[in-house]
């Protein structure tokens, strides 16, 4: 003869609570085998065993649907492969927007305890570079990439014509050279924006105050049209919307 058990039996073997168990019920995911005539649910050793996998997936942070999914399946083994696939893919989604906001933690805290005192603007200006990071980042590498293409296709074209020895059209490189790079540089500047270090707004140089400003690696010393400063600006990346 067959085991069974009550709402409260099942519960305790299961470690959970009878409130858990009548959850489930209600939402369809393990329903009692038999019903008294008194009214009580009557779990069967079956019954037991499925709550004990439900607890079991909820613990790996399945949700009711995918649990409720699982239970409804026949090809159960079939069902669960495809469920943790799914499950793991989330989790490590889940695991890198953790470690970004990890590192963001941590970066953050270093530049607070580097400065003498943190205002909300300066804690705003913070948050906005750390977020543009990896975009200023992707941007930098970008113009990496380009630059070196357009000096190896200049060295190749001057050892060419050295080679056939066409010198007069050497001539013809510098103005090219000239006109390339001046569109590297509009290309660059339309890529960015600027943070003022004074009144924390963003803002845009015309080409000719950006080309002629002196720089750092991150930062251009420019006149911000906001509160008419000039600075030391930071620069940030255009987020593609």
């Amino acid at each position: 003869m067959s085991q069974s058990y009550s709402t409260g039996e099942v519960a305790k073997l299961s470690g959970v609570t009878v409130r858990t168990v009548q959850y489930y019920d209600q939402k369809g995911i393990l329903s009692p085998s038999d019903i008294s005539e008194g009214g009580r649910r009557i779990y069967s050793e079956e019954d037991l065993r499925n709550l004990q996998v439900i607890v079991f997936l909820r613990e790996l942070d399945f949700s009711l649907e995918q649990i409720r999914r699982f239970m409804a399946e026949e090809s159960a083994d079939k069902t669960l492969e495809l469920l943790l696939q799914e499950h793991i893919s989330q989790l490590q989604k889940e695991r890198n927007q953790l470690k970004n906001k990890l590192d963001m933690s941590v970066n953050l805290l270093d530049k607070i305890k580097s400065q003498s005192s943190t205002s909300l603007e300066s804690l705003a200006d913070i948050s906005l570079t750390m977020k543009n990071q990896k975009a200023w980042r992707n941007l930098q590498w970008k113009m990496s990439i380009i630059m070196a293409a357009i000096v190896i296709a200049h060295s190749v074209l001057v050892q060419t014509m050295s080679y056939f020895k066409v010198t007069w059209l050497l001539l013809g490189i510098v103005p090219i050279s000239v006109v390339v790079y001046s569109a590297l540089i509009y290309y660059f500047k339309k890529q960015t924006l600027y943070l003022c270090s004074n009144c924390h707004q963003t803002f845009e140089p015309s080409f000719k105050i950006f080309a002629l400003a002196t720089h750092t690696p991150k930062t251009r010393r420019l006149t911000c049209p906001h509160c008419h400063r000039k600075s030391y600006c930071l620069e940030l990346a255009k987020e593609k919307e």
